[in-house]
Order: structure tokens, then C-alpha cells, then sequence
């Protein structure tokens, strides 16, 4: 995989636009798009895919398979691994298929061993609402190693922070550290989730949730029909704005474990010390 040293934190300020590549489709790109792509994602954990054809996006989208390797499980998820996000079928505990604002997190946070690579592909956008919100979590990191000094280290321990949702359950530090890159799993409590930090780090997970919640630290924007969003689940946490009433907004998620042969050149997680942009 790539260095983590490409990693960059970004907050409310980074361009979009300049996270935008655009493809024929996701199944042909050429080696110059593809190195766009990586380029993207290794300098800020997350790429957005602009595709000009649309026709057959459930199938284009399943040819990311080739490259990212196995789809995860999830318990909505249909044979092929995609998961239907659309707030016209809600289903109870899961928030992502409500109107309702989802809270900044990352995936299978519920799970002891989360996926590495999400994609969200945009089938029609909200008119209004509905926006896609992203933050990094080295720029939490590095928030709290000022806020906290000598203490963050005590969010890296194997009990700081229990995650339940139904019958899903994983008890968890929020940071991991190995050979030099720090990854985040993390969720706050969204009214489908129950989450009980230890209570010696109570106070420095609210602080990460108040880092999360605040304007300047979050990037939103509305994906467009065909764009898919590629990010890496263990460097930047992901969310929702809330869905107005009436309005459609059709999303597919598709997962994946990282072993496919496009990842060996892309970074995950982020370098421990502090980086500047």
C-alpha cells in the first residue's frame, strides 16, 4: 500500500472540485484516471468518480470488484453486496435508511473488524437536503494530542469505547496505532446506536464528537447522478445531512476489504505525527 505519509487532514476549506475525476464509466478507466483517482485519495482519503455513462451504473459500480476486492457483508445487503439507500424504505436501526440527519461515523463500527474501503453511488440526488458530509480524522487526531496532551493515548486502549446496535456489539479503542499509521473506528450516538466510552475517556470522546459536529471541520456537498464516492473508512469519518420530507434520494453502498490489486497503491489510515497541509 501507499505511504502514509501522502495523508493529508482537511476540514471545511478543501475544494471539492479538485476531489472530482471524470470517467467514461467505472469499469474503463484509463491508467491516467485511475492515477487521478489514487492521487485524490491517497493525499486526502476520499475520490469522487464523475461518470459519463449512466445506463447500466448498478452493473459499472460491480466492476469496482476487480479492483478493490471482496464486497463486505452487511446484514441489508442483497446477493451481490450492495446495499439500497433510500429514505421510501426505511428499515428499523438503521438511520442511513431514514430522512433523518446521519451522524458523522464510520462503517461496521459495530463489528471487531470493519471494512477498509467504502463507495456510495449516487442514483438520483436530493433536490434538497441530502447533502454528503465528510471529516478527517487525522485533523481530530491532531485536535485532540493539543487539547489532550499526554492523554490521547488512553483512546488507543482495547476497552475505551463500547458500540451497540440491536444485536451487534463491538467494545474497541477509537484510534489503533501499527508501524506508524493511525486508523479511527467510530460512531456517536444517533438514536439507532448506543455508545458508552469509558469513564476516563468520556471527556475526550465528547471533545472528538463536538470536533465532528463543528462547521468548520466538516466538508458537505451533493453528489451528482453517476458519481461515486470512494473513501478510506479508516481515515475519514462520513455522514448525512437530513432528507426533507417528500423528497427522493437513491444511493448504492458497495463495501469492500481492500485486497483488490488497485489497493496495494493506495493509502489507508494516516501518519501519527502531526502534518501540515
Amino acid at each position: 500500500m501507499a505511504a502514509p505519509d501522502q495523508r493529508r487532514p482537511f476540514g471545511a476549506e478543501l475544494s471539492v472540485a479538485a476531489q472530482i475525476v471524470r470517467v467514461p464509466a467505472l469499469c474503463c478507466m484509463s491508467v491516467a484516471q485511475e492515477h487521478q483517482m489514487l492521487a485524490a485519495f491517497n493525499r486526502y482519503g476520499f475520490a469522487i468518480l464523475r461518470c459519463a455513462e449512466r445506463s447500466r451504473s448498478r452493473q459499472d459500480l460491480l466492476s469496482l470488484r476487480r479492483r478493490f476486492g471482496t464486497p463486505v457483508p452487511h446484514p441489508r445487503a442483497d446477493r451481490d453486496g450492495i446495499v439500497p439507500i433510500s429514505p421510501a424504505e426505511p428499515v428499523a436501526g438503521f438511520l442511513g435508511s431514514t430522512r433523518a440527519e446521519h451522524l458523522l461515523h464510520t462503517d461496521g463500527a459495530f463489528r471487531d473488524r470493519p471494512e477498509a474501503l467504502i463507495t456510495l453511488q449516487c442514483v438520483r440526488p436530493a433536490t434538497r437536503g441530502g447533502l454528503s458530509v465528510l471529516a478527517s480524522a487525522q485533523a481530530a487526531y491532531e485536535y485532540l494530542a493539543r487539547q489532550f496532551p499526554g492523554r490521547k493515548d488512553a483512546l488507543t486502549e482495547p476497552d475505551a469505547l463500547t458500540i451497540t446496535r440491536t444485536d451487534q456489539t463491538s467494545t474497541q479503542p477509537l484510534f489503533r496505532h501499527r508501524d506508524g499509521v493511525c486508523t479511527l473506528k467510530f460512531r456517536m450516538a444517533d438514536g439507532v446506536s448506543r455508545v458508552v466510552p469509558r469513564p476516563d475517556v468520556r471527556d475526550q470522546y465528547a471533545e472528538l464528537c463536538r470536533f465532528f459536529a463543528a462547521p468548520a471541520n466538516r466538508l458537505s456537498f451533493r453528489l451528482a447522478t453517476g458519481d461515486v464516492l470512494i473513501a478510506d473508512n479508516t481515515a475519514v469519518v462520513h455522514g448525512r445531512t437530513a432528507v426533507p420530507a417528500g423528497l427522493p434520494r437513491v444511493m448504492r453502498r458497495l463495501n469492500f476489504d481492500a485486497t483488490g490489486p488497485t489497493c496495494r497503491h493506495m493509502t489507508f489510515g494516516f501518519p501519527t505525527s502531526p502534518t501540515s497541509t
